[in-house]
This record gives structure tokens, sequence and C-alpha cells, in this order.
């Protein structure tokens, strides 16, 4: 898989090749100005929902996600960011409205500290997942809950500060898949088996194939961990670093 960082100017029109993913490298620190610019993308559903968030960051946060993802999805759409609209299926996965599910253009999105995702793509289940790597205290009883005991095997004979960083590769990739599906944590992360130096899938719960699911890596620094999971053929992954210029609008 191609894995390369392009810096791309906001503009009005992105190309998107076929059995291409374009992930997008976000800034969740906005400015008063993009706080304000963003702000006039939200629908009003989603302006009261961003007014629910009592912390600055996490209005930051969702703020920043929500309307750099509306930005992009003009770019790719043609369509004005504020009439981008979304709707979601049957367990919550967002897509654009009046689409069918893992079918067009689709998108997936996390975030963690200061940086978001988003990942764009045509024709599959999409997936991506980023974590800041965070020493914490109940990593142990988190995997056992979480990998499968092959995993869980391979992942106690590591020593720090290997043994947490490896967790987050796991954890993230997982979610990734997790998140592609559309159903989340209800299939089981212990199901859902990973060879993190392929890196692969090695089973899936259900009656998912592994062999019909792409895995990859997404370099995001040494503080953060980030997968992307997709099904569908072979694919080429693209990073973008968004970068918003003081006349765009």
């Amino acid at each position: 898989m191609a894995n390369k960082l392009e810096l791309i100017l906001h503009q009005n029109n992105y190309t998107l090749d076929p059995s291409t993913i374009h992930i997008w490298h976000i800034d969740l620190q906005l400015t008063d100005n993009d706080f304000h610019r963003l702000q006039d993308y939200l629908n009003p559903e989603e302006q009261q929902r961003l007014q629910r968030y009592t912390h600055q960051r996490a209005q930051q946060q969702f703020l920043a996600t929500r309307g750099r993802l509306k930005q992009l999805l003009a770019g790719y759409t043609g369509i004005a960011p504020s009439d981008i609209q979304f709707e979601t299926g049957q367990y919550g996965k967002p897509r654009l409205a009046d689409t069918t599910i893992d079918d067009g253009l689709v998108f997936n999105v996390s975030h963690s500290g200061v940086m978001a995702l988003i990942a764009i793509s045509t024709n599959c289940a999409l997936g991506i997942d980023i974590e800041r790597i965070n020493t914490r205290h109940n990593l142990q009883g988190m995997a056992q809950r979480c990998f499968s005991n092959q995993e869980l095997s391979s992942w106690n004979q590591l020593t720090e500060p290997h043994k947490t960083t490896q967790f987050y590769e796991y954890w993230c990739a997982k979610e990734a898949f997790l998140k592609a599906t559309g159903r989340g944590l209800a299939l089981g992360m212990e199901h859902c088996v990973v060879d993190i130096e392929q890196p692969c899938f090695i089973s899936l719960p259900e009656s998912y194939q592994s062999s019909d699911w792409q895995l990859q890596c997404v370099d995001v620094g040494n503080n953060y961990r980030a997968f992307v999971a997709g099904n569908g053929d072979s694919v080429s992954i693209i990073n973008k670093q968004f970068h918003q210029t003081s006349s765009s609008s």
C-alpha cells in the first residue's frame, strides 16, 4: 500500500481515485476566526449539540471535526459545507444523507488529544481510529477483556514502553474494524484478532471474513497510534494534511 503525506490547501474540489483512501490529518486547535467560520456550517441540531458541551476543549473537538468534515466533503461533492447533511444507520454510524450504507462517497472520523483523522473513500465499509498514548493503570484488565488469548499471550511477553504502545496498536486496529462495520463494541473486541506486524486480520466475528478486509497503520507520530480498516480490493492510502488558508471560507 502506498503511504505518503501531502500538504493540501483547502480548495473546492478533490479527486478520489478508485480503491484509494484519503486520510486527512486535522488539528483540533482552532483560532477564533476558525471557530466562528466553522459554526456557520452547522445546522440547528448541530448548533444545539455544540452548546451542550460545557468545556471549551470538547466544543473545539466537536466543531473542528464536524466543521472540517463538512469542508472536506464539500470539496468531493461540490455541495456547500453548510448544505452537507448526515443520517445514521441502524447502529448509529453516520453517512451522507440520502445515500446507501457503504455505497458512493463514504467517510469515518476519529479524534484524540489535539488531533483528528478523517478517512474518505468510495464504495466500502470504512473505519478509522486514533488514540493518544497514555500510561494507564488498568491496561492489563482492559487487555484481558478485549484481547484474544493469542493476542494476550503475545502482549504479556512485552516489556515497557513497548507493552503500552502495542496495547494502543491492538486497540486502534480492532476499533477501526468495529467502526467500519457500524456495529461497534457489540461485536466483541476479543473476537477481532489482529496481526499487528503485517498488519492484517487473522479472524473476525460472526460472518465477517478476514480475507475480505484490509488493515493499515497510519503514521501519526510518536505520541499517537492509528489504524484504518476497509473491505474490498487492495487499496492505496494517501495521507493529507489539512491546511486552512486565511482566504478560504
